[in-house]
C-alpha cells in the first residue's frame, strides 16, 4: 500500500476566525460582501456617468429628475451591477476568503523554523514508499505543524501548556516510529496481512489520526487566544487537546 501524501494541516478553518490574524478592514469587507460591494460600485458608477451624460446633453429626455435617476440606477443594477457582482465580485470574494485561510507571514516563518528542527520523515528502518513509511511521515508532519503553532502563540500559561503537550507528542512520535519499523519488518512494506501486523497497523493509523486532530485543534485554540481575555477562557479546550493526543505508550 502506497503512503498517502497528505500535507501537514494548514491554518485553514473558518475564514471568519482567520480575520484575527490576517488582513485589514478592506480584506475583511471583501471577504464578507465582495460580490455586493463590487456590483454596487459598478452600478452606481455607470449610473452616475449616465446621469451626468444626460445633464450635459442638450437633447430633450423623458428621464429627467428623480424618476429618471431612479430608472437609470435600476437599469444599471440589472444590466451592470448584477453581472459585475457575479463575474468579478464573487471570484474576488472567494479569493479573499481563500487568502484569509492561507498562512500568514508569521505562520510561514514559524513553520520554516519548526521544519528546521523536525525529525527526518524517512528514518532508517523504513522503506520509502511503503505504507508504514507513509503513516510515520504523516505523524511527523502533524507534529512539526503542531510545533509551528506553538511558535505563533503569545507567551504565557497557554503557551507553556502547548509546549508541554508538544513534548508529549515528541515522546509518542518515538513510539510511532518504533511501531512503523516493527510493522515494516513484519510485513516487508506491503499491505498489512498477518495478525500482529494488522494490530500494529491499526494502532499506527489511530495515532496518525490523533496527531492530525491534535494539531488542528491546537491551531483552532491559537486563534481563540487572539480574542480570549485570559488563560481560563481556553483552559477547557486545552484539557481536551491534551486528552485527544495520541497515547501509544503510557508515561512512567
Amino acid at each position: 500500500m502506497m503512503a498517502s501524501k497528505r500535507p501537514a494541516p494548514p491554518p485553514g478553518g473558518d475564514w471568519r476566525r482567520r480575520m484575527r490574524v490576517r488582513g485589514g478592514r478592506l480584506q475583511h469587507a471583501m471577504a464578507r460582501f465582495g460580490a455586493l460591494i463590487i456590483g454596487g460600485l459598478a452600478a452606481f458608477g455607470f449610473g452616475l456617468l449616465g446621469m451626468i451624460g444626460m445633464a450635459v446633453s442638450e437633447e430633450p429626455s423623458t428621464l429627467d429628475g428623480v424618476p429618471g435617476a431612479i430608472a437609470i440606477l435600476l437599469v444599471m443594477v440589472m444590466f451592470v451591477g448584477i453581472p459585475a457582482g457575479l463575474l468579478v465580485g464573487l471570484p474576488v470574494q472567494l479569493a479573499t476568503r481563500a487568502w484569509l485561510r492561507s498562512p500568514s507571514p508569521d505562520e510561514l516563518a514559524a513553520m520554516r523554523a519548526a521544519q528546521g528542527q523536525a525529525r527526518p520523515v524517512q528514518p532508517p528502518g523504513l522503506r520509502p514508499g511503503s505504507w508504514w513509511a507513509g503513516a510515520y511521515e504523516d505523524c511527523v508532519r502533524a507534529v512539526t505543524a503542531y510545533h509551528a503553532v506553538v511558535r505563533t502563540t503569545p507567551d504565557g500559561p497557554a503557551r507553556s501548556w502547548f509546549a508541554d503537550v508538544g513534548r508529549k507528542l515528541d515522546w509518542q512520535l518515538d513510539e510511532a516510529l518504533r511501531l512503523a519499523v516493527l510493522g515494516e519488518s513484519l510485513d516487508a512494506g506491503q499491505a498489512p496481512g498477518g495478525p500482529t501486523a494488522v494490530t500494529i497497523a491499526a494502532r499506527l493509523e489511530e495515532a496518525r489520526a490523533a496527531f492530525g486532530q491534535t494539531t488542528e485543534q491546537a491551531a483552532s485554540i491559537a486563534l481563540d487566544l487572539r480574542s480570549a481575555t485570559g488563560f481560563a477562557d481556553v483552559r477547557a479546550q486545552l484539557d481536551t487537546l491534551a486528552a485527544q493526543a495520541p497515547h501509544l505508550r503510557t508515561e512512567t
